[in-house]
């Protein structure tokens, strides 16, 4: 996201709300990561990129009801800043809204997804595409449901066009409903999501939905994720359709995605990329780490001069403080 007015006054506005409450949460963490990437077009290239994540959070309650705030900016290494979430939530242990920048339920998780790196311009859709931290023209507002132990419901919105190619005349431009139900050791998810608005131009317009279910549980000491979602894309007349299954298992992960698409022309490429990654300690020193990760990515059926084949690896130093 690019630095603007806007992003420093939200940042400033929630450290100011958390200085001034009574108990605060402050936390803040630097990640750097080098990269080398080699694609099967375009050769090897090399990278090195970072920010730091400065984090303000406060809670009130009154009661049985609540309200509560986070802010998160982030101070990237190439001297730009950003806001990552930004919101107020207000109500109690049954429903509660929340209204500002932040992520909804994850669909398509991808456990320890350190680096991937997806050849051939294949189109993944991973059931985010109203998950929120909405864009420069959009917002949220969500509602979220708790009728059981077991059993919860989230309404997400997208308020506004979201994209810089809207007109930015569609009050609700996106709507996302997911169910969740979670056992003792498995927990099952699925929601409906829709973007629809008209673009500055006809071209520009925007008219997607799809369906995500994604499920999770234990397997000894480790945790699976399996996924599934399917995209159509009405403008484009196009249909994606994405798979992924993971594994994470104290400092080690790896995982699986898989996706191909159906397109009106007939070209339907596909992609398969792995990918795994292992942390480990620094000298034995608290909230310190480095990270060794890699992906292995392939594409078929992508048109000539695209690259098919992508080698990614990356080292990640991590610090909180």
């Amino acid at each position: 996201m690019k630095k603007t007015a806007l992003n420093l006054a939200v940042a400033s506005c929630l450290l100011t709300f958390g200085y001034a409450s009574a108990a605060p949460t402050f936390d803040a963490d630097i990640e750097i990561d080098t990269d080398q990437v080699n694609a099967d077009t375009g050769g090897t290239t090399f990278d090195q990129n970072g920010r730091v994540a400065l984090y303000v959070s406060d809670s009130k309650t009154s009661g049985e009801n609540f309200i509560s705030a986070k802010g998160a900016v982030l101070l990237s290494t190439d001297g730009t800043t950003s806001v990552d979430d930004s919101y107020i939530q207000i109500g109690n242990s049954t429903y509660d809204i929340q209204v500002g920048r932040f992520e909804a339920i994850n669909l398509f998780p991808l456990g320890k997804d350190t680096i991937v790196e997806h050849a051939g311009d294949v189109s993944v859709y991973q059931g985010s595409m109203a998950r929120g931290r909405a864009g420069d023209d959009g917002g949220q507002i969500a509602i979220n449901i708790t009728s059981s132990e077991t059993l919860s419901f989230q309404i997400n919105t997208i308020y506004g066009d979201d994209d810089s190619s809207g007109d930015n005349k569609t009050a609700f431009s996106g709507i996302r409903p997911t169910v969740t139900y979670e056992a003792e050791s498995f927990t099952l998810s699925a929601g409906f999501e829709q973007v629809k608005y008209d673009g500055t131009t006809t071209a520009s317009d925007v008219d997607k939905s799809g369906v995500s279910v994604t499920a999770a549980f234990e397997l000894g000491d480790a945790d699976i994720n399996v996924s599934f979602a399917n995209m159509d894309d009405d403008t484009a007349n196009q249909t994606v359709t994405s798979y992924s299954a993971n594994l994470t298992q104290d400092d080690f992960g790896m995982g699986v995605i898989a996706s191909d698409e159906d397109n009106a022309t007939g070209n339907d490429p596909s992609v398969l990329t792995t990918y795994l990654a292992y942390t480990l300690p620094v000298f034995d020193i608290d909230d310190a780490s480095v990270t060794l990760a890699g992906s292995y990515s392939k594409a078929s059926n992508v048109s000539s001069g695209t690259n098919d084949t992508t080698l990614a690896t990356r080292v990640r130093f991590n610090y909180a403080f």
